[in-house]
């Protein structure tokens, strides 16, 4: 299945490009997708960063389906 995935701040930065197409097995999981991104993209070796489904942060055992909205979120300060 091909998914959009969307980088934000230092993430961003650090591949060259705010989204990205990835092609990804069915039934993947977001410890799965992490695993190909960090792959695909060395650059964000030694980063932090979140994972957002449907603008929720899940954890690494979420199913990715192919109509989720995807995207990478750095550690952000608030307040």
């Amino acid at each position: 299945m091909d998914i959009t995935i969307k980088f934000f701040g230092l993430l961003t930065e650090a591949i060259q490009q705010e989204q990205i197409i990835l092609t990804l097995k069915e039934h993947c999981t977001a410890q799965d997708l992490t695993n190909t991104l960090l792959r695909t993209f060395p650059a964000l070796e030694g980063k932090e960063f979140k994972l957002a489904v449907n603008k929720n942060i899940v954890t690494e055992n979420v199913v990715i389906l192919p109509t989720d909205e995807l995207a990478l979120l750095p550690p952000f300060a608030g307040g």
